[in-house]
């Protein structure tokens, strides 16, 4: 963060394998594919990692991890970073961006009250016949 203010962030729909990781596991890989895409930033200087996922600020700590977590922290551990937990009711951004999916059916939902439009094609004065010959073309074929 600059100044208080983040300078990106990063997102991506789960898919396959990672859909059935527990949340522990979501959070972590999420982490890792973050650092990924920004490794050409962070690598020279300590950064702070905001999470509301508490356990990951015990990463470094864990004694026991199954070999994909192990990899995933043995590629972390090339950065110098910090995770501090941040609750989600705090973390309003991060929490918004992470739940898009949940804005996109809303807005997708609004744009299905325009189906009345086509009846209003029907029944304008100036539009009504050119809108007629072109539904009884394609749904005629004549």
């Amino acid at each position: 963060m600059t100044e208080g203010h983040p300078l990106a962030y990063f997102s991506e729909k789960l898919k396959g394998d990672a859909l059935n990781y527990s949340t522990y596991g979501k959070e972590l890989y999420s982490l890792v594919r973050a650092l990924q895409t920004w490794q050409h930033y962070l690598l020279p200087k300590e950064f702070v990692i905001h999470s509301d996922h508490e356990s990951l600020k015990h990463l470094k700590g864990q004694g026991k991890l199954n070999k994909r977590h192990a990899k995933w922290v043995e590629f972390l551990e090339q950065f110098p970073y910090v995770i501090k937990h941040k609750k989600g009711k705090s973390n309003v951004v991060a929490d918004a961006l992470s739940r898009r999916h949940v804005l996109l059916s809303t807005l997708e939902t609004k744009v299905f009250g325009l189906e009345h439009i086509k009846d209003l094609y029907k029944s304008d004065l100036e539009f009504s016949s050119n809108f007629l010959a072109c539904e009884h073309t394609a749904f005629n074929g004549s």
